[in-house]
């Protein structure tokens, strides 16, 4: 998939896309379908969508980006906050010279694309909300042990718990390889972010074509917070991918690419 870095507020933000290259500080071209653009979740990076991206790119223009001090864009820190993560993604459509754009966003992510259709829905077109809910639930414990990592107490965990039970090994493995890729000081700031995330009372406001989509084998607090934001959301359409757990992008990439393909037909001119 090709990649490169552009400028946003000031840190190299690293840019995946599909389609043609560009030259240095020029936009990705969107040259078919839809301007989509897909936000990791917590401790993530923009490669994980790098099978969706595939599964899109003969239809529409897909970029995805690692948020700062994530992968490989520049910083050690996240930003730590819903709001200010917004903030960043807003300024990227700028840059990217996107009127409109379709948000993915996966788990922290689609609390980001939320955040965006509410304060900036002009530049939101439509929005697919995968393996989230209307609020997150971290327990406190989950976040002791995040900081603990971050501070050089403990060492990384592995949860399987994220995967389906039918899930591979080599997409277990591929999922540590990409947590690898971000520092413990981002993945945490994430987890901070997510537990001061408060926007479910606004969520009735989205004026957007939405989805919401999460694994059949995700965690049932997760399926039920789903089904919360499904419902919250005016005419928002609840779907599930079988066989899938929490990791959906990994799990999965081939029939969400085919659903969200579906959806993006859907969209009026």
């Amino acid at each position: 998939m090709p990649h490169k870095y552009l400028q946003i507020d000031g840190v190299a933000t690293f840019v995946h896309h599909t389609g043609a290259t560009t030259l240095p500080g020029r936009p990705p071209a969107i040259e078919r379908g839809e301007a989509v653009v897909c936000l990791h979740g917590a401790g993530g990076n923009g490669h994980l969508f790098a099978g969706l991206m595939s599964g899109l790119e003969a239809c529409h223009g897909v970029i995805a980006f690692d948020q700062p001090g994530h992968g490989r864009s520049g910083g050690l820190d996240s930003l730590a906050d819903i709001g200010r993560m917004a903030d960043f993604t807003g300024h990227l459509l700028d840059v990217l010279e996107l009127e409109s754009a379709v948000l993915v966003g996966h788990d922290m992510g689609a609390a980001v694309a939320i955040r965006c259709a509410l304060d900036r829905p002009a530049s939101v077109r439509a929005l697919v909300l995968c393996s989230a809910g209307d609020r997150f639930e971290i327990p406190g414990a989950a976040l002791e042990q995040a900081r603990r990592v971050r501070d050089g107490k403990e060492r990384r965990a592995f949860d399987a718990s994220v995967f389906s039970k039918k899930a591979s090994p080599d997409v277990m493995k591929q999922a540590f390889l990409e947590g690898m890729k971000t520092d413990p000081r981002a993945s945490y700031g994430d987890l901070v972010a997510c537990t001061g995330w408060a926007d479910a009372a606004r969520l009735g406001r989205i004026d957007v074509p939405t989805w919401v989509i999460h694994g059949d084998d995700d965690h049932d607090w997760l399926k039920a917070r789903a089904a919360a934001l499904a419902a919250a959301i005016p005419g928002a359409v609840h779907d599930t991918i079988p066989d899938a757990g929490h990791s959906l992008l990994l799990e999965a990439p081939v029939p969400l690419a085919r659903r969200i393909g579906a959806c993006l037909e859907g969209l009026p001119a």
